[in-house]
């Protein structure tokens, strides 16, 4: 079974239709529904996409009632998280990568048997050479 470490940029792939990767990211989430795959993220994962879906509201992409239904379901989905990993290991790898604190906290967290599948551009290019991350396009 796969073990992969998600973070909000693919949760917010799943409901943004004009994202790209969506349907990769409804996928991956379909797999956690039926037990084909193992996930889990940081406890700052639901606080991320709860930002992400305050500002889209604000910001008039999307309705409140449909912020409404994303954090509905996102709360219903279940998706295990676990507590932050150690700060000197967060700061470390954020250094090395040139990442925030709050992504190098994903990549921390993604070590093996686990890997990181993100829709993060920036993330997935500073970590793509050594093996550590996949590009959700990619989910098969």
């Amino acid at each position: 079974m796969k073990r992969l470490v998600i973070d909000a940029s693919v949760i917010l792939r799943a409901f943004f239709p004009d994202e790209e990767g969506q349907e990769e990211s409804q996928a991956l989430i379909e797999d956690w529904i039926k037990g084909r795959v193992e996930i889990v993220g940081p406890s700052l994962l639901f606080l991320e996409v709860t930002n992400a879906v305050l500002v889209a509201v604000r910001r008039g992409r999307i309705p409140g009632a449909k912020a409404c239904e994303i954090i509905q379901t996102l709360k219903g989905l279940s998706i295990p998280v676990t507590d932050s990993p150690d700060i000197e290991e967060v700061f470390k790898l954020a250094f090395e990568y040139n990442l925030s604190a709050y992504d190098a906290t994903y990549v921390a967290l993604a070590e093996k048997p686990y890997i990181l599948v993100t829709g993060d551009k920036k993330l997935y290019q500073a970590l793509k050479e050594g093996g550590r991350v996949k590009w959700i396009g990619d989910y098969v």
